[in-house]
């Protein structure tokens, strides 16, 4: 039946697999770019493994029914060059002190003199060279002289090696933790509180006749996996093996190294927030240019992540198609996260479901519906406003985000109340998955996105009101129900 299909290219993760036809649905494997004004369903894309600067997806054409695993524009985050980029401007506007979680980088050639000029002034001191648009550690080394710069004009990242690294048993980590994006306007954004812990294979040192040895230096898996002494963890909870579930790690602090690993982590969520906002305003743009349904995209990112020797958390770099491995400690961790990750972002039939609604009525002892119903009904989602819907917005555009705050839940609109339940629906299904944006803390990050939109500042409001505890909470969704059950979501 069409309405049970995932539309894939080849090669796609088993651990996809696995969900997605468990959940009952079949995948077809074949070309899905540029073809996704021709399909419906679910569309899992695989970008090839580098990551270009401009989209091949045809977003503008795509069908109201696609859900795809990808936003317009995410090379603002997942391009080397372009987060630095957008990094910095983030960092010119609110400072050092918020923005200070990124490694300095220079982008080659553009930078070659500055970089020239910073390396004299450090002699000896090591640096990371990375192409901006792969993966996997491919193409990395580390230098630390300027006759080793490229010469080439091809595009280079040179970012400060932190030398100082926090060590467990001698070795060097990094974390892989995920993060998941569900809408730009208003953001919603994720993160998911297990992840991997991917050790260096060699112990540490900072002795410059080891700098070109990767399996000290560097902690990615497809690096680390080459060297004859790798141990495959099978134990999630053991001390043992050169990768962790991110749990056993904060085990470790908590037994046997007696440090309170909750601010450090809290730290890390804040900047793993931070640098998707980094990319809010491209993002955002091309969102609002291109996309027509607010079923249509979502994304799950990979973020790499380091500590420093005083538990500082850096961001080295955002994976748009993370790896998603099987061996038993990934499996272990991808498998509950990529599960619970499709119910948060929530998957329709399609609406040509047809005589099959009768079929899954039946097996899901549903009552019976008029056919076409139970698919996908483009009015929940649609970014059509009403004249009454584009006054109210254009309205609050003139008015401050203290102003407003008091008043934008007066009198909802049938698309502010469609926002507000696809944001209680997406928090419904949260378990392991933890909600970044919008704060249910006292947080101030409106002032982070590029421009605040209306639907942002619609989603603050309801946040700070219904949001702080499990009471108030069930008071705003009952007020939900009962507005949809009179039909106020879909006409006034």
């Amino acid at each position: 039946m069409s309405c049970y299909i995932w539309n894939a290219p080849t090669g796609i993760s088993p651990i996809i697999v696995n969900t997605v036809t468990s959940a009952g649905y079949s995948i077809t494997q074949g070309s899905v770019r540029m073809k996704e004004n021709d399909q419906t369903g679910t569309i899992w894309d695989c970008l090839p493994i580098t990551e270009k600067a401009k989209d091949e997806i045809n977003y503008k054409e795509m069908n109201y029914e696609v859900k795809i695993n990808q936003f317009p524009g995410l090379f603002s985050i997942g391009r080397k060059d372009h987060l630095w980029i957008n990094y910095e401007r983030m960092r010119a506007k609110f400072g050092g002190e918020y923005f200070n979680f990124i490694p300095e980088t220079y982008i080659l050639p553009r930078d070659k003199e500055d970089l020239i000029s910073e390396m004299k002034k450090r002699q000896g001191k090591p640096w990371i060279l990375k192409p901006p648009n792969w993966f996997c550690g491919i193409g990395i080394s580390l230098i630390n002289s300027i006759a080793e710069i490229p010469e080439k004009r091809n595009l280079f990242c040179v970012q400060e090696y932190i030398d100082r690294p926090f060590l467990i048993k001698g070795l060097k980590f990094d974390l892989r933790l995920y993060v998941l994006l569900t809408n730009l306007d208003p953001i919603r954004l994720y993160v998911y509180e297990e992840g991997l812990v991917r050790f260096a294979t060699k112990e540490y040192t900072n002795n410059p006749d080891e700098i070109k040895n990767n399996f000290i230096h560097l902690t990615n898996f497809s690096v680390n996996k080459n060297n004859d002494e790798f141990v495959y963890t099978t134990n999630p909870g053991k001390y043992d093996g050169h990768k962790w579930n991110l749990k056993t790690l904060w085990k470790y602090f908590d037994e046997e190294l007696k440090i309170d690993w909750r601010p450090v982590w809290e730290e890390t969520k804040d900047i793993c927030m931070k640098t998707v906002l980094c990319g809010h305003e491209h993002l955002s743009r091309e969102y609002n240019r291109l996309i027509r349904s607010d079923y249509c995209c979502y994304k799950l990112f990979g973020f790499d992540v380091f500590f420093d020797s005083d538990l500082k958390p850096w961001i080295l770099e955002v994976n748009n198609i993370p790896s998603l491995h099987v061996n038993e400690i990934d499996a272990f961790v991808n498998l509950p996260m990529v599960s619970e990750m499709f119910n948060i972002v929530g998957l329709h039939l399609s609406r040509d479901i047809g005589k099959s609604q009768r079929i899954l009525e039946e097996k899901l002892s549903l009552p019976k519906q008029p056919i076409g119903t139970i698919g996908c009904n483009y009015k929940l989602y649609t970014r059509i406003k009403t004249e009454r819907e584009k006054n109210k917005i254009l309205n609050y555009s003139q008015i401050s985000v203290e102003d407003g705050r008091t008043t934008i839940l007066n009198d909802l609109t049938p698309a502010d109340i469609r926002t507000l339940v696809q944001t209680e629906d997406e928090f419904s299904q949260t378990r392991n998955w933890t909600r970044l944006l919008p704060a249910t803390k006292e947080i101030e990050y409106l002032p982070y996105l590029s421009k605040p939109d209306y639907n942002d500042r619609l989603l603050e409001a309801w946040i700070q009101k219904y949001g702080r505890s499990e009471k108030a909470r069930e008071e705003g969704v009952q007020i939900l129900q009962d507005l949809c059950q009179q039909g106020k979501h879909l006409h006034d």
